[in-house]
């Protein structure tokens, strides 16, 4: 992960205790409708706030950077195209001796993988199936996924641009969500598998009692219909 969490987290802390003062709010000098009002203004000025602080979506499509990196282990010579033959001639060898692709896979050098990628489209994997586009696809896959481990760098790059992409999007989805009350169990767990540490500093658990009551106080403040300038926030 290259993404610093820690603005979203705060961002995330910082308007839970705007809105629980702003629920919170009271004075003994005001009429009960003057306070729901300054209550309600409150409440929008900390949808704003965060409205503000929400990351822009990264564009970065995991399928088209595979591919990518994929169209990139193509020979580019006739040197390399020997060699790859070679890896793959060696690969049909061990597919005939009853080796399972998946495993020849996982214990390819880079050079092999490269052929693997290329050839398996004329493979008899995937001209025997009835779905050859998505053998091909997955074997592809495997082939990205054994790049990484083995630390090419064009694969590692993509693997850092995907997997940021997503935490930036999951961060996006809590903060967004939070603009209008209670963040769904589907997007904290999505949190909390992607950033865990990030999760943990969000104090959910300890807090839940309180963020019950916070929720229901702003729910029952947007149902006063008292919104005269909704925030359009940025999921719009």
């Amino acid at each position: 992960m290259t993404i610093n969490t820690a603005p979203f987290v705060q961002a995330f802390l910082t308007f839970r205790r705007s809105v629980g003062q702003a629920v919170d709010f009271t004075d003994v000098k005001w009429t009960n409708s003057a306070v729901t009002r300054e209550r309600f203004e409150r409440l929008m000025k900390a949808r704003a706030a965060l409205n503000d602080l929400i990351p822009a979506e990264k564009d970065a499509d995991a399928d088209a950077q595979i591919a990518e990196v994929i169209e990139g282990l193509a020979p580019k010579n006739g040197d390399e195209v020997t060699l790859q033959e070679a890896e793959w001639r060696k690969v049909t060898t061990l597919l005939a001796a009853h080796r399972s692709l998946e495993q020849i896979i996982f214990e390819a050098n880079p050079l092999r993988l490269a052929a693997i990628a290329q050839w398996i489209e004329v493979s008899p994997e995937a001209l025997a199936s009835v779905d050859p586009a998505g053998v091909i696809a997955e074997v592809r896959e495997l082939v990205f996924q054994q790049l990484v481990a083995k630390g090419v760098p064009a694969a590692t790059r993509v693997r850092d641009l995907t997997a940021d992409a997503n935490l930036v999007s999951a961060w996006r989805a809590v903060l967004i969500e939070a603009l209008e009350g209670a963040v769904s169990l589907g997007t904290m767990s999505r949190v909390a598998r992607l950033d865990p540490e990030g999760y943990a500093a969000l104090g959910i658990d300890e807090n839940l009692e309180r963020d019950i009551h916070i929720d229901a106080q702003v729910q029952r403040l947007d149902g006063l219909r008292l919104r005269h300038d909704a925030v359009a926030f940025k999921g719009a």
